[in-house]
C-alpha cells in the first residue's frame, strides 16, 4: 500500500461528514427564514389593520347629532328686520365630530339670502341637548313670508376632513313671519 494515500473512510461516516456539511452551510438561512417569516406577518398584518382602518372611516356614515325638534320661538313666529330669529332645539348627540353650519334664507320678496358658513368643534356631552340659536335677519330682507333652510357637515374621522367626504344633515326648513324694521318711536 502507498503511505502517501490516506485511508478510503467508511462509507457511513462520509455521509456524516457531508451531512454535517450541509447542516452548516444552510443552517443559519433557515433559522433567518423563521425571523423572516414572523417578520413578514408582522409587516403585512400592519397594513391589513391599516386598510380595515381606512375602509371602517369610508363606511363611517351614520349621523352623528338626531334632531327632535326645531321650532321658532320668537312671538306669532313673526320676526321684525335686524331683529334675532330664534329657532329652539332639542337633538340627541351620539358622537362627537366637528360641525360646519350653512343657513339660508327666502325673505318676502323670494329672494335667496346666505348667511357665513360658521365652523365650530361640536364636542360636548353626549346625550340630549337643548338650546335656542338663530341667525339675524339682514336690513334688505323683504317683509313677507320667511322661510329658513340650514345643512349641517359633520366630520367626525381624518378621511372625512381630509377628503371633504362630511356627513350631511338637511334640516327642514322653518317658516316665519317677516315684519318691517321697528322705527325708533316704537
Amino acid at each position: 500500500m502507498d503511505s502517501n494515500k490516506p485511508p478510503i473512510p467508511d462509507l457511513d461516516r462520509t455521509d456524516e461528514i457531508y451531512a454535517r456539511a450541509i447542516e452548516l452551510a444552510y443552517g443559519p438561512s433557515r433559522r433567518q427564514a423563521n425571523v423572516q417569516r414572523v417578520l413578514n406577518v408582522i409587516y403585512y398584518g400592519a397594513i391589513l389593520i391599516a386598510l380595515a382602518w381606512i375602509f371602517s372611516m369610508v363606511l363611517d356614515r351614520t349621523v352623528p347629532v338626531r334632531q327632535i325638534l326645531r321650532e321658532v320661538v320668537n312671538p306669532n313666529r313673526q320676526v321684525h328686520v335686524g331683529e334675532r330669529i330664534l329657532i329652539h332645539g332639542i337633538r340627541q348627540r351620539d358622537r362627537q365630530c366637528e360641525l360646519t353650519r350653512r343657513w339660508w334664507m327666502i325673505d318676502g320678496g323670494g329672494r335667496r339670502l346666505d348667511y357665513e358658513a360658521e365652523r365650530f368643534d361640536a364636542y360636548g356631552e353626549m346625550g340630549r341637548e337643548e338650546e335656542t340659536i338663530g341667525p339675524f335677519i339682514p336690513l334688505d330682507a323683504m317683509p313677507g313670508r320667511g322661510r329658513l333652510y340650514g345643512v349641517l357637515a359633520y366630520d367626525c374621522n381624518p378621511l372625512q376632513r381630509a377628503l371633504g367626504w362630511s356627513i350631511v344633515s338637511v334640516l327642514p326648513a322653518l317658516e316665519f313671519e317677516i315684519l318691517p324694521r321697528r322705527t325708533s318711536e316704537q
